[in-house]
């Protein structure tokens, strides 16, 4: 019988590389996410129908370098659904997990002010 080890539960990106990706996320982030939730070791992230092609992109980079996350993508006649989930064993590290994928208060506050969003940066409910 063969035993499968699960992929460790670490970013296999460089430093440069990962600052490079959390640049492109979060341009993302500020054009086209609607709204966020995590509830546990589950990211739910909503984004504009029209950036259906970047959070494919997305989904596939971070399977490249985040092998320990699932990744499930939805479509309604309005929005994209992002799900995203951890393993049970990393539900400790899941705000840290996710944080990149989510909207930074430092620079999203003068957005979300301007256009009536939350002071997250969503433009619905978190």
């Amino acid at each position: 019988m063969a035993f499968i080890k699960p992929a460790p539960i670490a970013c296999s990106l460089s430093a440069m590389e990962f600052k490079d990706r959390a640049a492109s996320i979060a341009q993302l982030t500020a054009t086209s996410l609607l709204s966020h939730r995590i509830d546990g070791c589950t990211a739910h992230l909503l984004y504009r129908q029209d950036a259906k092609q970047a959070v494919e992109q997305l989904v596939q980079q971070e399977q490249s370098c985040c092998g320990f996350l699932s990744f499930e993508i939805g479509q309604s006649s309005d929005v994209i659904t992002l799900t995203i989930t951890a393993p049970q064993e990393a539900q400790s590290d899941a705000e840290a997990l996710f944080a990149h994928l989510l909207p930074s208060q430092e620079t999203h506050v003068d957005a979300a002010v301007a256009n009536g969003a939350r002071s997250c940066g969503c433009v619905s409910p978190c």
